[in-house]
């Protein structure tokens, strides 16, 4: 499924909805308003919202249940937010604009920044796991700072889901005036419960994700490679000589992979230029040669155009030997045959050296070129000559094999897909949360410490008001524009 047709289907939906729901307004007055009212809908414009009052009696119960373990957990959590995270969180705005905006500043070690979007840099097909990991990720946040506040005795009016195209925040409505009447450390407890909570559950996830091989060895076994589980109806790969669903892939160019982390790693190994050890008797035997070599577009071709499976190889080895062969000699031979059996490759940084006997050949390819010998279980190697970056996008692997067939119907990897984009987002909203922006708990965060400091220097409070506007504006005027380029960048150019 594409973005378009993602994006289509999207849009159906909506129009269908404000079709009905206009519909329903003008022709079904009091029965739908009582509807709504009573299940707590609500509709607009590509966005929908659900309100409800069912799970304050939870929240209140759990928390004094729970009140001394609660109140240690928020304590440690506003400590950490503070002093920690916020000063990250800063530092990390600081260093995207000047690694971004100032070409003469070099900083190392600054984290990766970007937008996710379905069907733009990641598949459509995760859209579920793309959904449900934001729905987590949101509901453990306003769980937080619900606890946080029943804690304290501060009324819960209402909590929910709202809804914009794709994206569900979750909600909790909170009575202003009680918590405004609280202690300011109090009110720094519930403003930061809510980026502590999704800290927690980052920290669970990844811990979850690097121990699922351990908790799932039970059903499942790994280490002996990855599975194709499917190729794109675009893959290079897709056709009678490619690969197929279930092969076992355990090389790359003799980069061997046991887990689906070896076949990132030896995709981007597989940008090296190598050279195949070959023998000389295999070369005499089945050179196929041109009597002369033609170059186009700086390569060298040195087969017969309709030779489709031959490819023309450089000598590459040290010429020191009395038998050797000379500088810039080509033969024309056929890949395929040349890795049949077990094959040693010959590298620039290995002085391109072989055995005895052997030759060391390179293929003769452009700059945008790679030949990638992928090596299969109980099968023979597949030829890719194009982009690793190709087969990344194209080819989806897992590294869990079921021992017993009742298992197959369940891949672990779904899991930890959902586990990585948990970390992800919930790491995502902690860090947008915190900082000072318009309407996020970092404008109230700001605001309790300004108001702390300006007790501190004995300030009145049109100093808070100041303060507290000057750094909202501030903080939303440089994130916003980041996040309306971080967008831009994933849909103009990193698709």
């Amino acid at each position: 499924m594409s973005f378009v047709l993602l994006s289509s289907i999207v849009l159906a939906f909506y129009t269908v909805i404000w079709f009905f729901d206009s519909f329903f307004k003008s022709c079904m007055h009091y029965p739908y308003y009582a509807f709504l009212e009573g299940t707590g809908l609500k509709f607009g414009i590509l966005n929908f919202s659900w309100t409800t009052t069912a799970f304050n009696r939870c929240l209140y119960r759990w928390s004094k249940n729970l009140s001394r373990i609660l109140r240690k957990w928020f304590t440690c959590g506003y400590i950490l937010v503070i002093w920690i995270f916020l000063p990250f969180a800063i530092w990390t705005l600081l260093s995207f604009i000047f690694e971004h905006f100032y070409d003469t500043i070099q900083l190392n070690n600054v984290p990766e920044v970007k937008a996710m979007l379905p069907g733009i840099n990641i598949p459509t097909s995760d859209f579920w796991i793309y959904f449900l990991a934001i729905a987590l990720s949101t509901i453990f946040h306003e769980l937080g700072h619900a606890l946080a506040a029943a804690q304290e005795d501060v009324q819960i009016i209402a909590v929910g889901v709202y809804v914009f195209t794709i994206i569900p925040v979750a909600f909790v409505d909170l009575n202003t005036d009680q918590l405004k009447n609280l202690a300011v450390t109090k009110r720094l407890r519930i403003y930061c419960a809510g980026v502590w909570h999704n800290i927690a559950i980052a920290f669970m996830a990844i811990l979850l994700f690097f121990s699922a091989p351990i908790l799932f060895n039970i059903a499942y076994e790994t280490g002996t490679g990855v599975r194709v589980t499917d190729l794109t109806e675009d893959s290079p790969l897709k056709d009678s000589i490619g690969l197929h669903k279930d092969d076992v892939i355990t090389s790359i160019n003799n980069c061997k992979i046991k887990v689906a982390s070896d076949w990132m790693q030896c995709l981007q190994l597989a940008h090296q230029r190598y050279g195949i050890c070959t023998s000389a008797e295999f070369v005499a035997q089945n050179d196929e040669i041109m009597m002369e070599n033609i170059k186009e577009n700086d390569v060298v071709e040195c087969c017969r155009p309709e030779e489709a499976y031959n490819h023309c190889f450089e000598y590459m080895e040290p010429k020191v030997a009395s038998d050797s062969v000379l500088p810039g000699q080509y033969s024309c031979l056929k890949p395929r045959d040349m890795v049949k059996n077990q094959f040693v490759k010959c590298t620039e940084s290995g002085g391109y050296s072989c055995p005895r006997a052997m030759h060391c050949m390179r293929p003769s390819l452009n700059n945008v070129s790679y030949l990638l010998i992928i090596e299969r279980k109980e099968n023979n190697p597949v030829l890719y000559l194009g982009l690793p970056y190709d087969l990344h996008k194209t080819v989806f692997v897992d590294q869990y094999f079921p021992r017993l067939k009742v298992f197959s119907f369940f891949s672990p990897s779904r899991f930890e897909k959902l586990l990585r984009y948990i970390f992800i987002f919930s790491m995502g909203i902690a860090f947008l949360n915190v900082l000072p922006c318009y309407s996020m708990d970092g404008h109230h965060i700001a605001r309790n410490l300004i108001q702390i400091l300006a007790k501190y220097l004995n300030k009145n409070g049109d100093f808070v008001t100041f303060f507290t506007v000057f750094t909202v504006v501030i903080g939303t005027g440089v994130t916003g524009p980041i996040l309306i380029y971080l967008f831009y960048k994933a849909v103009y150019e990193d698709n």
